[in-house]
């Protein structure tokens, strides 16, 4: 995976939960917020954590935004600081800026100012829970696009005791399955209660025969993946 210089904008829970996961995968991080208490609740998983002005052109400059690949406006609240900070952005010459909206008003006063990467958390969690909840062999969800997802699902009691070829889920629903996880085989010194764990099989081979309690990791569109589990 390349290492990215990626600039997080406001610490609020999401913008704190992405700078987090950015600095364990690796990435160089620039956590940027108004708050001092925020600031410093994320010195130990961020490369820098500086406290600044993000309406502040000076104060953008001085962290040598424009070098950033890309720069996060992650704030919630303030969509005033929002709108300015990605005007700024743009006249510091940030490369690559994404941005956060809750409403369609605010996704098209962002779209207007040149922003093309937006996104709203909120309503993308939600719509992965919403499947999540109303499928009970749906396990989780990643929507890769509007169309498409990743996800992982119980295996159906149709499908067990057949091999992947026999199932023939690509052909008869254009699914791909990127792989199995298995339970793995409780040893003698486990107790009953304790938590199981997944053995992730690999890519799949066709006369790979699927048992009960296998969870299968699909790559699906939305229309093909409610026919398959709807069956």
């Amino acid at each position: 995976m390349e290492r990215k210089k990626i600039a997080v904008i406001g610490l609020g829970s999401f913008g704190t939960m992405l700078t987090k996961y950015l600095f364990e995968e690796g990435h160089e991080v620039l956590a940027i917020d108004l708050q001092e208490d925020l600031v410093d609740a994320v010195k130990d998983f961020s490369t820098v954590s500086v406290c600044l002005d993000a309406t502040d052109e000076n104060a953008l400059r001085s962290q040598a935004i424009d070098e950033m690949d890309i720069v996060v406006i992650a704030l919630a609240d303030d969509f005033q600081t929002s709108v300015i900070c990605a005007d700024l952005l743009k006249k510091c010459g940030a490369v690559s800026i994404y941005a956060r909206y809750q409403t369609e008003l605010q996704q098209r006063v962002l779209s207007l100012l040149g922003v093309k990467n937006l996104f709203n958390p909120e309503e993308k969690a939600a719509k992965s829970m919403a499947e999540i909840v109303g499928y009970s062999s749906m396990r989780a969800n990643f929507q890769v696009s509007e169309e498409y997802h990743v996800v992982e699902v119980n295996v159906p009691k149709r499908y067990v005791g057949k091999t992947i070829a026999e199932a023939d889920i690509r052909h008869t629903y254009e699914i791909n399955i990127i792989t199995i996880k298995r339970p793995q085989e409780a040893k003698e010194n486990k107790r009953a209660s304790d938590v199981k764990q997944e053995k992730v099989l690999g890519i799949p081979k066709g006369n790979m025969t699927l048992r009960e309690n296998d969870v299968l990791v699909l790559f699906a569109s939305q229309t093909s993946l409610t026919k398959f589990l709807e069956g």
